[in-house]
């Protein structure tokens, strides 16, 4: 991933985490059980986007 990508996606993680956590919390009544989604859903698209990406036709 570019340094460019990098620092994109660390600032979409910085704005949406607080979003993303309250709402799955709110979703599986369990504030553990979200952060631990959220991380693995966090890693799971920071290692597809660039698969993904280079699939995409032009």
């Amino acid at each position: 991933m570019s340094e460019r990508a990098a620092g994109s996606v660390e600032a979409v993680f910085r704005e949406e985490w607080g979003r993303l956590l309250a709402t799955l919390a709110r979703q599986f009544g369990d504030l553990d059980l979200a952060e631990e989604v959220a991380s693995d859903a966090i890693a799971t698209a920071v290692h597809r986007w660039p698969l993904d990406a280079r699939r995409r036709p032009r």
